[in-house]
């Protein structure tokens, strides 16, 4: 692996925002998985079968009341968040520039702390959701939070990655399901399962082409040689 120069690592502005709280859970409502994302707060499950506009309205009226009564417990997390965050960071950083050979995009980075159980990246920026408790996990551990920020946060380096070396190689769909697979590669090798203290799993629909994908990273000498060969697979 080739030697780069240090870069200014990214730093992430925690925040406790409920408007992007409702955009999340307004996103996730259009899904399959939307129970799964509210499963703390069941009743909001009617918002399924409102119409658009009635379930956006539902959903508002909804987190803005959990916020008066979780705000101030959320603010008071975002401290323990932050200090848990900077114990791993650098370390974070580090090892994933040495991995790919590439420095961490410029801009501002934002995760907002989310009272639901689903967590989003918005697609072409660096804002993204983080849960709020601690404890999660098959079986339960501490760790969930530092393991979700580096997850989405690995999706933003290699966004930048892939569009500099490997831009318009995949369809969307394609490379939405392939940044998927190369975080459970990447995340669940040694020095970062060191680093997070957390396993990462397949999604069932990916599970054929990681394990494929898995030896294939461990055959390769670079990033650049196994996305090569990950794209020419993806792409049978």
């Amino acid at each position: 692996m080739a030697d780069i120069k240090q870069n200014k690592y990214p730093k992430i502005e925690f925040k406790v925002n409920n408007e992007a709280e409702k955009e999340v859970a307004y996103f996730f409502l259009k899904k399959r998985y939307f129970d799964s994302f509210i499963r703390s707060y069941p009743e909001l499950k009617k918002a399924k079968d409102m119409n658009e506009k009635e379930g956006l309205n539902f959903l508002i009226k909804e987190i803005d009341s959990i916020y008066l009564i979780k705000e101030k417990e959320l603010l008071e997390k975002k401290k323990e968040i932050e200090s848990n965050w900077d114990k791993i960071k650098d370390n974070f950083f580090k090892e994933t520039e040495k991995l790919f050979e590439h420095k961490w995009p410029s801009g501002k980075y934002i995760a907002n702390i989310s009272v639901f159980s689903m967590f989003r990246l918005k697609p072409g920026t660096k804002v993204f959701s983080i849960p709020s408790e601690d404890y999660a996990g098959n079986p339960p551990s501490l760790g969930h939070i530092n393991y979700t920020i580096t997850h989405e946060m690995m999706h933003i380096l290699f966004e930048d990655y892939y569009k500099t070396h490997f831009k318009g190689r995949l369809e969307l769909e394609e490379y939405y399901d392939f940044l998927e697979i190369v975080n459970c590669i990447i995340l669940n090798l040694p020095q970062f399962k060191a680093i997070t203290k957390w396993v990462t799993y397949p999604y069932p629909e990916h599970k054929e082409r990681y394990e494929h994908l898995k030896q294939v990273y461990k055959d390769c000498n670079s990033m650049k040689e196994f996305v090569e060969k990950a794209i020419e697979y993806i792409k049978k």
